[in-house]
């Protein structure tokens, strides 16, 4: 694709051995960055390149939960110092966006909020039921790979479209785990 970049173009991969090593190595160069200011969160490695055998893009998710009270706004100080963009809040208020690299598994995108943040409490959950759930992970799978052939290009039409499969994934979950 002509004059686009990995943040722009829709292009998933099958599951890499090397996801989890780069999200090890990045987990420490947080946790480095953040020990300078004698801050501490809690660093977790979250979305589909967490998951093995799920196809993904080769961008690896990260979500950064910050002790109580270690100030968000300080913990984003810290990662723009390490070289991260601030990108700003995300859709949910609250939960904040930061975006590091160009290049396929070498491009890492943090989430920032406190882990009872509904942002953590739905990738970790969501994360949880891919990895024991085998209708859900096949499901989704099957998604993703469509919407990319679909939406090669349209990033947030492809973003749009996973969104229903995953709420309703976490409603169902979630009202089995009231009854």
């Amino acid at each position: 694709m002509e004059n686009t970049s990995i943040h722009e173009e829709v292009v998933i991969v099958p599951w890499q051995e090397c996801w989890a090593v780069e999200f090890h190595l990045e987990k420490e160069f947080i946790i480095a960055s953040l020990l300078v200011s004698d801050h501490y969160a809690e660093i977790i490695h979250v979305g589909s390149t967490s998951v093995k055998g799920m196809y993904s893009k080769p961008i690896i998710d990260i979500l950064v939960c910050p002790d109580e009270g270690i100030d968000m706004d300080d913990v984003i100080t810290d990662l723009t110092r390490a070289g991260y963009t601030y990108v700003g809040e995300c859709r949910t208020p609250g939960c904040y966006f930061l975006s590091k690299g160009d290049e396929p598994n070498q491009t890492f995108y943090v989430h920032v909020c406190p882990k009872d943040h509904p942002v953590a409490r739905d990738q970790l959950l969501f994360q949880h039921i891919e990895r024991t759930n085998e209708t859900v992970f096949e499901n989704y799978l099957c998604l993703k790979l469509r919407l990319a052939r679909l939406f090669s290009d349209d990033r947030i039409m492809y973003r749009a479209l996973k969104e229903p499969f995953i709420e309703g994934v976490l409603a169902v979950y979630r009202s089995f785990k009231k009854q």
